[in-house]
């Protein structure tokens, strides 16, 4: 073991957080068992780990039924240049229209994400190499950025280093959004 990476583990651990270390099987099948369990968690993975779990969960039917549609060029460039926050790789988002006519996709959350959490976390995200991010259940609530209303429908999204992974297995899309205002 590379003995300067205890530092960092000291650093996580002393801050309040768990660091697990074992096989991808192992990190898969605990990604996995908290999505099921419907427990809120973020997972920092290794590529393969973040690929086996995204080949598993994001299935072209789970895609297909919600809503998620890639997300165009433009709007990845517009997410760089509008927002300061260097998007690349694939990414996919669905689309939540707003009873007042706006539209939350892929720049909204971006620009959310960014107002809740500032843009040096955001870019910090964005520019990670080695490292890809599950957010297991996470309990976001959507809120339209140009009415601020809050958003019913649920937001769903997996970049090419970020993603969310939601226990829809006993739970209807509407049951989630109750669940998770």
């Amino acid at each position: 073991m590379d003995t300067s990476s205890l530092a960092g583990i000291e650093s996580v651990v002393k801050g309040g957080r768990a660091v697990m270390a074992a096989d991808d099987t192992a990190v898969v099948d605990a990604v996995k068992e908290t999505v099921r369990s419907g427990r809120t968690a973020t997972f920092y993975l290794t590529r393969p780990q973040f690929d086996a779990v995204n080949a598993w969960y994001w299935t072209p039917n789970r895609m297909k039924q919600l809503g998620l549609e890639p997300v165009s060029d433009e709007e990845m460039a517009r997410i760089t240049a509008e927002l300061g926050a260097e998007a690349c790789g694939s990414a996919y988002s669905n689309r939540i229209k707003c009873p007042s006519g706006h539209v939350y996709g892929a720049f909204e959350f971006v620009k959310q994400g960014i107002e809740e959490h500032g843009l040096d976390a955001t870019r910090a995200v964005f520019a990670l190499k080695d490292t890809a991010v599950i957010r297991a259940n996470p309990h976001q609530q959507v809120q339209c950025v140009e009415c601020r209303r809050r958003l019913a429908t649920p937001h769903y999204y997996v970049y090419w280093g970020y993603g969310c992974c939601v226990d829809l297995d006993d739970t209807s899309t509407a049951a989630f959004a109750v669940r998770h205002r």
